[in-house]
């Protein structure tokens, strides 16, 4: 068990409690949903490493091919306190959200923003990041 100040959730093993009413489980499976087949049907799993440290950031589902430009708080797997950003209530705009930053060394890989279809993510820094293909997901 285990507070995560930064978004205010109780994590348990797998499980988040939090201050309102629905509890949410951790998905550790790929979404399918309607984001993934406007894409093509096509997704695959990454592990983001900071660039300057090569320490890890997150895990991310990315759905179609193309390059990694954005990040959005619904395919953010891992760590817990980054996944349950999506869960928080009180993340309504890119104002309310901080930048996404390594974890060892502090470089901000990316910025609060708000996509054409109204969800939220980071926009990444070119150059910040690395990406390596997950096997087996």
């Amino acid at each position: 068990m285990r507070y995560c100040e930064e978004v205010g959730f109780i994590i348990y093993y797998g499980q988040q409690k939090s201050s309102f009413k629905t509890d949410h489980i951790m998905e550790e499976r790929m979404k399918k949903d309607k984001y993934l087949r406007a894409r093509g049907g096509t997704a695959r799993m990454l592990d983001i490493h900071c660039a300057r440290c090569a320490a890890w950031v997150l895990k991310y589902q990315k759905d179609g091919v193309g390059q990694l430009l954005r990040c959005y708080l619904n395919r953010i797997f891992a760590p817990p306190e980054t996944a349950a950003l999506q869960h928080n209530p009180t993340f309504r705009e890119p104002k309310d959200m901080s930048n996404l930053v390594c974890p060892k060394c502090s470089t901000v890989i990316g910025t609060p923003m708000r996509y054409e279809d109204g969800r939220l993510a980071f926009r990444l820094l070119k150059g910040t990041y690395s990406k390596k293909i997950v096997k087996g997901e």
